[in-house]
């Protein structure tokens, strides 16, 4: 009996244990059967990956409207970064709306300066007649205002007591040199020539012109009324002689006359252009209702030292000869002044959209392909702009429908890319990573001006967040020449990780909304969503 118990026994051992040829023969299927089944795992995870990136592209706004944001063709992942920001147009497209490109080059650059000049009096060449003595005029031949007088030109008659009495001195002594020039006492006709001279030189310093004290000695009589002449060429522009019997004293102006064969040029120059005029440079001038031919050119003699603060402008002088007279006093022209900037690289100037805090332009990177690239200008001319960093010499930019490609970008998010400043907090983790779960509970859609807000902030295990420093800021960036705006708001716990409080919105927009999450001055987490106002 036991030994058939044993034996049962023995036999169920062989059936339980396999024979070991048997077992590996086991094991090597097995293998086979794995590595198979992960080779057709793989074969199919890659032709949905196929299949799913041609639906994309079947679906992207290429097939309608030929713009798109996307990474520049063949691009790898060493220059994934050159392609940010970038937008694509289609070549129809690009037709369409009429893209035109020019290319940056070196190029010498000559700035102009054009402001109004008015022409005025060259105040050197102004001459006011006085006469030395009082008295009464009596004859005018200078008689109105404008009129052009010569040296030596009578201007008018004047009856003095002094003069008269000082001609019946002068003719005494004549009369008394003439007997004692032969005296035999040398110093009496000594003394009679010096009262002759003496008496001379009275009616010269009183202007009584040589002519009339020749004409007086040879007449022997003395003159009821002298004349006072010119002694310079010139224009009348103000008289105060007037005929018969006005008594005038040495302190009067009896004429103002100017001397118009030199004529200034007095430019108003606005504030900022003044560190680019030197004196000596070159000035063109023009009448603005002539022809090209009546072009006058000069150079700078005189800059104001003092700015009118009215117009933040300083006068610049320029001296112009005028002896045709065509350029008269009180004129407006054109004031042109040309300044040399050096060579430097150079774009047309309207490739640059400027915004007031940065200036950019779109540069053509081919295949479509643009990249909106921010510039620093130098200097603007009338036609090209200096471009003093940003650019490279060859770089192809776009100067025609570059306002339907900056509403463009700005629509794609491309403007980010080019170096704005971020809105999410100091301390806060990297931009694209969101350690935050929120839920804007209230407004679901706001409206512009203040609105009641309320967010619900969890961690990203989903777990609320209590006791926080919770800011949220709102953000649109730059629309055609609509600034950038912003609205920030701190919010304050409710409980349950529900925080509250009031927000701005400026306007109807779908704007940017970050939410960051402090504690102990530490940023624990951020995120970001929208939150449409109408």
């Amino acid at each position: 009996m036991a030994e058939d118990i044993h034996r049962s026994n023995d036999e169920a051992t062989q059936q339980i244990i396999p024979h070991p040829r048997r077992g590996r023969t086991w094991l090597i299927l097995s293998l086979l059967f794995i590595v198979a089944a992960g080779t057709s795992l793989y074969f199919y995870k890659r032709s949905s990956d196929g299949a799913k990136a041609a639906a994309n592209n079947a679906a992207s706004p290429t097939a309608g409207s030929g713009m798109t944001a996307m990474p520049a063709p063949n691009s790898t992942a060493s220059d994934s970064n050159a392609s940010i920001g970038q937008i694509y147009i289609a070549p129809e497209r690009q037709q369409l709306i009429g893209v035109k490109t020019a290319s940056a080059e070196m190029k010498s650059i000559t700035k102009e300066i054009r402001t109004v000049g008015r022409v005025a009096y060259d105040e050197t060449k102004i001459t006011h007649i006085h006469t030395k003595v009082s008295g009464f005029i009596e004859d005018v031949f200078a008689d109105y205002v404008g009129k052009t007088v010569k040296a030596g030109e009578p201007l008018f008659t004047i009856y003095s007591p002094d003069l008269v009495a000082t001609q019946q001195e002068y003719l005494l002594a004549l009369k008394s040199n003439a007997l004692l020039k032969d005296s035999a006492f040398p110093w009496v006709s000594s003394g009679s020539n010096n009262l002759v001279e003496a008496a001379r030189q009275r009616l010269l310093l009183w202007d009584i012109a040589s002519e009339e004290i020749q004409s007086l000695e040879q007449r022997g009589e003395v003159k009821r009324a002298l004349t006072i002449l010119a002694h310079v060429n010139g224009v009348v522009t103000e008289r105060q002689a007037y005929h018969h019997g006005r008594y005038v004293t040495p302190e009067m102006d009896l004429y103002t006359i100017v001397d118009l064969s030199t004529v200034w040029v007095l430019g108003q120059v606005n504030e900022s252009d003044l560190s680019s005029v030197r004196p000596g440079q070159m000035v063109q001038i023009e009448l603005p209702y002539s022809s090209n031919l009546n072009r006058r050119q000069g150079r700078v003699v005189f800059i104001s030292p003092i700015l009118d603060p009215k117009t933040r402008a300083a006068e610049v002088r320029v001296e112009f000869p005028n002896s045709d007279s065509a350029l008269k006093p009180g004129m407006f022209v054109n004031f042109r002044l040309s300044v040399p900037l050096g060579r430097q690289l150079a774009v047309p100037v309207d490739a640059v959209l400027d915004t007031g805090s940065m200036q950019y332009v779109f540069v053509d990177k081919g295949q479509g392909y643009f990249e909106p690239r921010e510039v620093k200008v130098s200097a603007r001319t009338e036609d090209v702009a200096a471009v003093e960093s940003g650019l490279k010499a060859g770089e192809q930019v776009v100067t025609a429908a570059n306002f339907i490609l900056d509403s463009e970008s700005r629509l794609k998010g491309a403007m980010a890319n080019m170096g704005a400043p971020s809105r999410v907090a100091v301390g806060a983790p990297a931009p694209g990573t969101q350690n935050l779960q929120v839920e804007v509970l209230e407004p679901k859609t706001a409206k512009p001006g203040s609105n009641a807000i309320r967010i619900l902030v969890k961690d990203a295990s989903g777990k609320p967040i209590e006791d926080a420093d919770v800011q949220v800021g709102l953000f649109m960036p730059q629309m055609g020449n609509m600034p950038p705006m912003s609205s920030d708001a701190m919010l304050k716990p409710e409980g349950g990780g529900v925080y509250s409080g009031t927000i701005q919105f400026l306007m109807a927009w779908t704007w940017e909304t970050t939410v960051t999450a402090k504690k102990n001055g530490q940023v624990i987490g951020t995120a970001k969503t929208t939150i449409t106002a109408r």
